[in-house]
C-alpha cells in the first residue's frame, strides 16, 4: 500500500485545514493513505438513528408535536 508520511509545520496548513489550536504553530505529522470506500460499507454503519435509539423516552414522544411552540412561549413570554 502507498503512502506518504511527512512531517511539516502546521502554519503550512492553516489554509488546507482547520486546526485545533493546541496543534497551531508546531510541528505536526501528516499521513496520507488511500481510502477504501468498500471501508464504508452500508452493513459497517450504523444510521443516526439507530445510534441515539438508546437515548428515546417513549413517555415524551407524545409531547413532541408541542415542544417547540411550548419552549418558545416560555422563554419569550415571561420577558
Amino acid at each position: 500500500m502507498d503512502f506518504v508520511r511527512v512531517v511539516k509545520n502546521s502554519d503550512d496548513l492553516d489554509n488546507i485545514i482547520k486546526l485545533p489550536k493546541g496543534l497551531r504553530n508546531r510541528k505536526v505529522e501528516i499521513i496520507i493513505l488511500p481510502f477504501n470506500d468498500q471501508d464504508m460499507s452500508s452493513k459497517d454503519q450504523q444510521s443516526l438513528r439507530g445510534v441515539l435509539s438508546s437515548y428515546k423516552n417513549e413517555a415524551l414522544q407524545s409531547q413532541e408535536k408541542e415542544a417547540w411552540s411550548r419552549a418558545v412561549m416560555d422563554n419569550y413570554d415571561n420577558h
